[in-house]
């Protein structure tokens, strides 16, 4: 069995590796990111396939991006899953790959054994008239975070609109991601050097996130979310979660958005129990 390959998808080029042994696992976006994004310590408990998705790659030719939907996401998965040859995986994805997981679970429930989602974003509308991510911010955070982040807002650039736009809103505001607002995190992105911006832009259109639902999701869901994500403030999954049959959640307390790479040991932990108990 290949340990590698790239799957034509539309002419998209999606890469994909394996790494690991043991429960089959695939983890869900920019394939040079998240090989050191999670754990290294997950290698030991299951078979990791890490893999592109559209928004990681060029888009080929004059393909219209606004064909794409949520389905075409979820029918991707389901094409890396079978060239890498994983039976029933366990599906995992942060932020909006975490969307992508749990939607790709609801197209193809007979593929899941269950979904890892990260700070993912909250179902379609399930967040109307909560409290923002703004105003959760200014209410939550401290005077030194606040600081931070205003140094970073007065130099900001007025639109996102490249891939170095798209790191540097991350490396250069830790204070609205992370649990420690000082954090370099720009090694993480060594090497990544495609971010498709129209696809990610069409990623949150309605007929893709903008649009998913978790209600009546039959597969089991470990649930992650950092008590320091502005970005997606915790709160947010209060009501969604609800509708989860099958749910393990676990508030990170001294995480942002990105608790597998902030409380390492403690994710590891979480996630074997759960996946072992499945």
């Amino acid at each position: 069995m290949a340990d590698a390959g790239i799957i034509d998808r539309d002419g998209f080029k999606l890469e994909w590796g394996r790494e690991g042994r043991g429960l089959p696992m695939m983890v869900l976006g920019a394939r040079k990111f998240y090989p050191r994004y999670f754990p290294q310590a997950m290698r030991s408990h299951f078979e990791m396939v890490f893999c592109d998705l559209r928004q990681w790659v060029p888009t080929p030719g004059d393909f219209d991006i606004r064909t794409i939907t949520r389905d075409t996401f979820s029918e991707d998965v389901e094409a890396v899953r079978r060239a890498a040859g994983l039976e029933r995986p366990i599906v995992v994805g942060q932020s909006q790959h975490g969307a992508i997981a749990l939607e790709y679970a609801r197209h193809s429930p007979a593929s899941v054994r269950g979904v890892v989602a990260v700070g993912p974003p909250p179902p379609a509308g399930s967040d109307a008239g909560l409290e923002s991510a703004r105003d959760f911010f200014e209410r939550d955070a401290s005077a030194a975070r606040k600081a931070a982040h205003a140094r970073y807002m007065a130099t900001r650039r007025a639109s996102i609109e490249t891939a170095q736009d798209f790191i540097d809103d991350y490396v250069t505001d830790p204070a609205w991601y992370w649990f420690d607002y000082t954090f370099d995190c720009s090694p993480l992105w060594d090497g990544v050097d495609v971010i498709n911006m129209a696809v990610m832009d069409q990623l949150f259109e309605p007929e893709g996130l903008g649009g998913y639902q978790v209600a009546g999701l039959a597969s089991p869901v470990f649930l992650a979310l950092g008590r320091y994500d502005y970005g997606v403030p915790y709160h947010v999954w209060d009501e969604p979660r609800k509708g989860l049959g099958s749910l393990r959640y676990r508030l990170y307390e001294r995480s942002g958005h990105h608790p597998p790479y902030e409380q390492p040991s403690e994710f590891v932990a979480d996630l074997v129990a759960w996946a072992t108990a499945l």
